[in-house]
């Protein structure tokens, strides 16, 4: 016989583990794992309160429904216009509509009216903080990042010092607080990473805090740290949809496909009811070389409705296409992927695809060479930049479009460190970019600054010299004249196996020259013993001799022959590696 008691105990804990499942921190962990779906109908129950919107307008914003997110703000102001957490709201779409001193006064509004105590609610600095480091990320720097550390750090000092504390809010401020330092200080993540360590003090379960020291790693491409990072986030909790998209992009980008679909179908176990489900059955298809059934899976989740279409399907739909050696088809699909996809996650590979999907249209080069550009300007990570700038190169010369492979070379050591920039670079540039190209102005300007920076290396004086007889022949610019004089003092010196080619060369242009343009019969006898003394043979030795002794005539009076006849160079100078 069943015990009433008992099962009314039981049931009654149910109804209370069903309540709690359903409570608005609960929405708000979803939200932080990615189960954005999950989230909204958790978070929805709670629209008509001002926290409850807030936080439903945040998964707006994850989901990327930012007009949503808007609207949600605007009806909880409407009812309640001094609630804190809407004037922070407010303030966030303030400083999108690039309103910067009245998103401040809006900010400035909701920490003034969530104080308590003589000091401000530090989930409402948290708020304020995050908004502002947030919008200055994505809105082109907008409004003072230094002003939401400040909010940030007095947020946790706040918190820390607490006589009852939110464990789970404090190591939320530590992770706004970390985000906000790497935004205000680029490059540098120290202060970020203790930000973030401390967040996982307080709550050694706060999956965000592991992955946004993942990210970190990322960003240094350290990927062994990257990954076991991940791999903590998900562990600590295993519907952490955040962790799962990057091992699952990671997984793309090691072209592991085999590991990427067992990531994929994980996501999939994890984000019931998801429409985007559906991306990764036609990566599946994509992976298996079917891009037929890739595209119609593609399809199918762009004629879905869904609100939430994961961009990354424009992109799938255009690589299917451009297999299928039809870049015509793959354009549409490619600028709606650069119309959709929010900016931190182009990856270089994308522009790389647009190029791709350009290339193959005649006249489209500038829009190729352009799309390089913008990925240039769009990607603040340094070894991003130099992966884009390098395929981008590597693209161009296997198109044989050799000026545009050079100016991508040329802004490769441009944005190098000056300690990471190698002769390799120049010589790439100069040579294989710009001279191949017939610029020779352009190719003497990379080995000029190639000379100055490998004073001891030959490549430097010989390409400067090579680029200079052309485009200088006459010494107009007088450039001619001193690059062949510094390539003969280099060579005195030069113990290389090219040294004497390459005095034989520098001296006979400048024989030639003095006897032909300046008309001054000694300097080139002077030049051309030189040349002489530097002959890779007999033959071109006693050619040489002759020659040297008729200008002796010329220059003496001995003969009325106004000018003499000089030798054919028998020798083409070396100029390669």
């Amino acid at each position: 016989m069943i015990n009433k008691k008992l099962l009314l105990f039981v049931l009654g804990g149910m109804i209370m583990g069903l309540a709690n499942a359903q409570s608005l921190r609960d929405g708000i962990k979803e939200l932080y794992s990615g189960r954005v779906v999950v989230a909204g109908k958790i978070l929805q129950k709670y629209e008509n309160t001002p926290e409850g919107a807030y936080w439903l307008a945040r998964n707006y914003l994850i989901e990327d429904r930012p007009d949503l997110a808007r609207q949600t703000f605007e009806k909880g102001l409407a009812n309640n216009p001094t609630a804190p957490y809407l004037l922070v709201g407010k303030g966030y779409f303030l400083l999108k509509d690039k309103k910067v001193n009245e998103a401040k006064q809006a900010f400035e509004e909701a920490l003034t009216n969530s104080k308590g105590k003589k000091q401000d609610d530090p989930a409402i600095l948290n708020a304020v903080g995050r908004a502002m480091s947030q919008a200055y990320a994505l809105f082109d720097k907008v409004g003072d990042i230094n002003w939401a550390v400040q909010k940030l750090e007095e947020a946790a000092k706040i918190a820390t010092s607490a006589k009852k504390k939110d464990n789970w809010m404090i190591a939320d401020i530590y992770i706004n607080l970390g985000d906000a330092y790497r935004r205000a200080n680029p490059g540098e993540g120290s202060k970020a990473f203790d930000a973030y360590q401390s967040a996982l003090n307080v709550d050694p379960l706060f999956a965000q805090a592991d992955y946004r020291k993942a990210l970190i790693f990322k960003s240094q491409r350290n990927w062994p740290l990257f990954e076991d990072n991940i791999r903590k986030a998900i562990a600590s909790d295993p519907n952490f949809l955040f962790g799962y998209y990057e091992l699952y992009y990671y997984k793309l980008g090691l072209k592991d496909f085999e590991g990427a679909q067992s990531i994929g179908k994980q996501i999939v176990e994890h984000s019931p009811d998801n429409p985007n489900n559906e991306y990764f059955n036609a990566m599946s298809f994509y992976f298996n070389k079917n891009y037929d059934g890739a595209i119609a899976s593609g399809q199918k989740l762009l004629n879905s409705g869904s609100q939430t279409i994961n961009p990354m399907v424009y992109k799938l739909i255009a690589y299917c296409n451009i297999e299928k050696k039809d870049t015509a088809k793959a354009i549409p699909f490619v600028e709606d992927y650069f119309a959709k996809q929010k900016k931190d996650d182009f990856v270089p590979g994308d522009y790389t695809l647009k190029a791709m999907a350009y290339s193959t249209t005649p006249g489209k080069e500038h829009l190729v060479y352009q799309s390089y550009l913008d990925g240039l300007k769009a990607d603040t990570v340094l070894e991003n930049r130099i992966d884009m700038l390098q395929e981008g190169a590597k693209f161009f010369a296997d198109k044989g479009k050799y000026e545009m492979q050079g100016e991508l070379l040329a802004k490769l050591i441009e944005i190098k460190p000056a300690d990471r920039v190698t002769i390799n670079d120049y010589f790439n540039a100069g040579y294989f970019g710009f001279y191949r190209a017939g610029l020779y102005e352009k190719s003497w300007k990379v080995f000029d600054q190639m000379r100055t920076k490998y004073p001891d290396v030959n490549y430097g004086y010989l390409w400067t010299f090579n680029c200079s007889k052309i485009y200088d022949s006459a010494n107009a610019k007088n450039i001619l004249v001193p690059d062949a004089e510094k390539l003969i003092a280099f060579s005195k010196k030069d113990t290389s196996k090219d040294a004497m080619s390459n005095t034989f060369s520098a001296t006979w242009t400048l024989a030639n020259y003095y006897n032909d343009v300046v008309k001054d019969k000694v300097k080139a006898i002077q030049y051309l013993e030189m040349c002489r003394d530097a002959s890779p043979n007999d033959e071109t030795k006693q050619s040489l001799q002759s020659s040297i002794d008729m200008l002796k005539k010329v220059a003496s009076g001995a003969t009325k022959t106004t000018a003499a006849t000089m030798p054919k160079q028998t020798v083409k100078p070396k100029g390669g590696r």
